[in-house]
């Protein structure tokens, strides 16, 4: 099998003993097809992108966002409670054709092995499992999607309104609804998340990743 590029297209060339077809083939198809075989992982990083991983024509890419205060808009409010976050770690995995998959979680530190306790997020619209309930929230550009930094993703996540879908279970003192807990945050000028306050997942972040794969 013989593959010729041509300034008009690529030509495919098979010959079966003495029968030799030749047919054109989509750049596409091809550009697919080789990246199928490709594998890489780039181990942890030292940047808020810690950690890419590429297996064929799926991509990984884990993100930390460290502890800060952040506008958080809730529903029916115009003005966002400002509140401390703390460290968040989020996953994307895009394959070729597919909608991005997505995982959000809280760290009490930033992960440097894979090893690392994850935790259920301290915000709303975000399932047990870690996925996020976009809504009508306008997703990331292809663009973006070809980035090996979630920056825009987590500000499209971020900067979005909060509505009232999983609230409960991540927060020890306000386990029905982690919006209270914000609010409280905000009125009390805290500076700081009480990472002592996060609700386990129970699974580490390679466990997380396995789930992903």
């Amino acid at each position: 099998m013989i593959l010729s590029f041509y300034s008009y297209g690529i030509m495919l060339r098979k010959q079966e003993g003495t029968l030799v077809t030749e047919y054109p083939i989509d750049p596409a198809q091809l550009a697919v097809a080789l990246a199928a075989r490709v594998t890489f992982d780039t181990g942890f990083l030292a940047g808020n992108t810690i950690l890419v991983r590429q297996d064929g024509v799926k991509k990984t890419v884990v993100d930390y966002r460290p502890p800060q205060k952040t506008g958080i808009f809730l529903d029916g409010s115009e003005v966002a409670l400002r509140v401390p976050l703390p460290g968040l770690v989020m996953i994307r995995v895009t394959a070729e054709g597919k909608a991005p998959q997505y995982g959000v979680y809280a760290v009490k530190r930033r992960p440097e092995t894979l090893d690392t306790p994850l935790f259920h997020a301290p915000i709303p619209n975000v399932f047990g499992s870690g996925g996020i309930c976009w809504g009508t929230v306008p997703r990331v550009e292809d663009t973006s999607l070809r980035s090996s930094s979630l920056a825009a993703d987590f500000m499209m996540l971020l900067g979005s309104s909060f509505g009232d879908h999983a609230v409960g279970g991540k927060s020890k003192r306000q386990r029905h609804d982690i919006r209270k807990l914000l609010i409280e945050l905000e009125a009390k000028k805290a500076t700081r998340y009480p990472i002592g306050d996060l609700i386990p997942i129970k699974k580490t972040l390679v466990q997380v990743l396995g789930d992903e794969a």
